[in-house]
């Protein structure tokens, strides 16, 4: 095989910039259906007390208009307990109004915990009894499904009846009702006609959802200039969504002049009046430099407030950007899983009563933030691991376009990790993503071509596909044609053809390759020199990217001593020991040979022991038998001439040669033959055994036999030497 198999669930190169070009962001620019809000009561000092106390007295009306001056706040200062105290007052006495109020506070969960139940019962009555407010409101929460099963009919019902009663509430919905075609067929034209019967009536909303008619040409004659006429108006009234909107025409020259310091200064004012969108765009102006000095902590701060004010795209970016350390304060696994599942959330909320558009921005960047939660979920990363809601992210993500997705599931197909092991349907999905222009999938495809999982095997397949990749900028295919070149495989031997791919991929990170060139310079490969200077510097390239494997080489380096170090058993054993903490088995017999014989650090038998022992039971010979001779000899005070005997054949079995080899077969045929009937016979069951051990899959490189790099944990010495 060709290279090595991407380990799942990690990416090995996104390639992708977190941010986008300034575009309008929202899914649907016209929102979704909304609450009525009444305005505050005006109430002259003067006549306060003389209020109250006739709602004390026993007035349903002045009980109400109390509760709305302390549910609306200004004089006297806002107080949601004591609003809800008078509202209650309120509807004892029997007032509509106070129900509908009081079912708008528990709606909200405005300064008081959210109730949905209790408000549909209170509209409702209010409703029934004629109040347009809660008619209105009452259609909402059957759109929304909020305290009521969601029944489209019956919320189109209710905003009819809001509305003819002129509510600007109601019409300005029931437009947004007829253009999305949730009372049948879209008609756009009669959506027109009832944003105008609310804009007449100054509703700024409408004047928004009508100039976006005005602009697009939809259910009316395309006009610009009455688009921004409306814009302005509902601006003017500090609407936050008509000064966003205002702000996009300035900044696209609809209805008026280009004009960008105008843009960002309604941009702002929208953001200061709370709107999201308008918070958002600004995040992105400020990260791009457009129009203003670029700023990208500005820009930060701009999307996590965003964020927090439920921002679903912006939620997206903030947790994408936790997730790779792109932007903001770096990398937190655990900030990034909170923030992609509130996005995913508010996604999948959304979707309920609004379609996604399919191949945006948005869509993208929400599919690609399932896709980096399943990663973190998979791995068990900033969240307990979630294997089955992994696997529902991912083919998500996939459905929706996602590459990067589609070759994580080929991935878990290919190894049976949260689905049915099917290696046809992983090859599929390889194809599927490395025609959309992932060079991961088409590294997979090649390794599936190359060891037959694709059929039929063939190795100008697999060079096809890595060729596919590398040109794709996939680092690892860049050393898997270096390897082919080398190798001769499916093209003629060609060293300065492979030396040509294994420093574009090492240059570029591939610890592989890195690893590879250090090797062609130490030991004068590929027709280059021997150069012990270029290979320390291939090897630190790849121990500073973790490689515990260069570590050992450096090591090797200093042990021998070379012409790019003097002899340093110190340093080396420093290096060595790096390695021998992330399980690299040769790398643990050279420590323990260095505690036998005091090289590099003091004598320690009990250290010794430890580190020959971590070795021989991933199969290294030699250190199987350097244990076996020192448990012989009683090095640990056991003289166990059983476990002695098991490790020196273990070492004779080994593939390994060396002169330790020779006199490991001595050895062995000596103890062997000193031991009795009952101690060979426990000598052939504990060899069995061990050989079991060995073949059941304990990796030679790594501890743990997972092919993965344990940390340091691992692997603690003992404190002191044996007496």
């Amino acid at each position: 095989m060709i290279g090595m198999r991407a380990a799942i669930g990690f990416c090995l190169s996104l390639g992708l910039a977190v941010w986008a070009p300034v575009v309008l962001a929202s899914p649907i620019e016209r929102g979704g259906p909304l609450l009525p809000v009444t305005p505050r009561p005006i109430v002259a000092e003067d006549q306060w007390n003389a209020l109250v106390l006739k709602a004390l007295a026993g007035d349903a009306k002045a009980a109400t208009t109390v509760g709305r001056a302390y549910a609306r706040g200004s004089d006297p200062d806002r107080d949601v307990p004591e609003a809800m105290r008078w509202f209650s007052r309120g509807v004892a006495l029997g007032a509509n109004e106070a129900r509908r109020e009081l079912g708008l506070l528990l709606l909200r969960g405005d300064g008081t915990p959210r109730d949905p139940e209790h408000a549909a019962s209170l509209l409702r009555q209010a409703a029934d009894a004629g109040d347009a407010e809660a008619q209105a409101a009452l259609g909402v929460m059957y759109a929304n499904g909020e305290g009521v099963p969601q029944d489209w009919p019956l919320a189109i019902d209710w905003s009819r009846k809001a509305a003819a009663q002129d509510n600007p509430w109601a019409e300005a919905n029931l437009g947004l009702y007829l253009q999305t075609g949730r009372a049948g067929p879209p008609d756009l034209a009669q959506a027109a006609a009832w944003y105008r019967r609310a804009a007449n009536q100054g509703f700024a909303l409408a004047e928004a959802r009508l100039g976006l008619l005005y602009e697009d040409g939809t259910g009316v004659r395309r006009n610009p200039a009455q688009a921004f006429s409306l814009y302005l108006s509902g601006a003017l009234k500090n609407n936050p969504i008509s000064e966003r909107l205002l702000a996009l025409a300035f900044r696209d020259g609809i209805g008026v002049p280009a004009n960008q310091s105008e843009a960002i200064a309604w941009l702002k004012r929208s953001a200061e009046l709370g709107d999201a969108e308008s918070i958002y765009l600004l995040a992105e102006i400020y990260e791009q430099g457009s129009g203003v000095v670029q700023d990208k902590q500005a820009a930060w701060r701009y999307l996590l407030d965003a964020a927090e004010r439920r921002h679903t795209l912006a939620a997206a970016r903030v947790g994408l950007a936790y997730a790779t350390g792109t932007l903001g304060p770096g990398a937190d696994h655990d900030a990034a899983v909170h923030w992609l599942n509130r996005a995913v959330d508010q996604a999948t909320n959304e979707l309920a009563s609004e379609s996604e558009e399919a191949g945006s921005y948005r869509s993208h960047q929400l599919a690609l933030a399932r896709y980096r939660l399943g990663v973190l979920l998979l791995a068990g990363d900033g969240a307990s691991r979630d294997v089955p809601r992994a696997v529902e992210l991912f083919q998500y993500a996939s459905d929706h376009d996602c590459a990067l997705a589609t070759n994580q599931l080929g991935q878990m197909y290919r190894t049976g990790i949260g689905v049915a092991r099917d290696e046809a349907k992983a090859v599929s999905l390889f194809q599927a993503a490395a025609n959309a222009g992932s060079g991961a999938a088409a590294f997979n495809l090649a390794e599936a071509y190359a060891v037959g999982e694709a059929r039929p095997r063939s190795t100008a397949m697999a060079l096809q596909w890595y060729r596919r990749s590398a040109a794709l900028g996939y680092t690892d295919a860049w050393f898997a044609l270096g390897r082919a070149y080398e190798e001769a495989i499916a093209v003629a031997q060609d060293d300065n053809e492979a030396l040509t791919w294994y420093q574009l991929a090492g240059n570029n990170g591939s610890v592989a390759a890195q690893l590879r060139l250090g090797d062609v310079a130490r030991l004068g490969e590929l027709g280059q020199p021997r150069n012990d200077g270029v290979a320390l510097r291939w090897y630190r390239m790849a121990a500073g990217r973790g490689n515990a494997v260069a570590e050992e080489r450096i090591g090797d380096l200093y042990w021998n001593g070379s012409s790019a170090t003097a002899r340093d058993s110190t340093e080396a054993v420093r290096h060595y020991m790096i390695a021998a903490k992330r399980g690299v088995a040769s790398a643990q017999r050279k420590v323990a040979l260095a505690y036998a014989n005091a090289d590099g650090v003091a004598a320690d038998d009990a250290k010794m022991l430890f580190w020959a022992r971590q070795a021989a039971e991933k199969g290294d010979g030699e250190a199987a038998a350097l244990l076996g001779y020192a448990i012989m000899i009683g090095v640990d005070g056991s003289y166990d001439y059983v476990e002695a005997a098991t490790w020196l054949t273990l070492a004779v079995d080994s593939a390994h040669n060396g002169p330790w080899r020779d006199r490991a077969v001595e050895i062995s045929r000596t103890v062997q033959g000193e031991l009795t009937p009952a101690e060979r016979a426990a000598y052939n069951a504990r060899l069995a055994h061990r050989r079991t051990l060995l073949v059941g899959g304990q990796r030679a490189d790594f501890a743990d036999g997972s092919g993965r790099e344990p940390s340091d944990k691992h692997f603690t010495e003992p404190d002191s030497a044996l007496n």
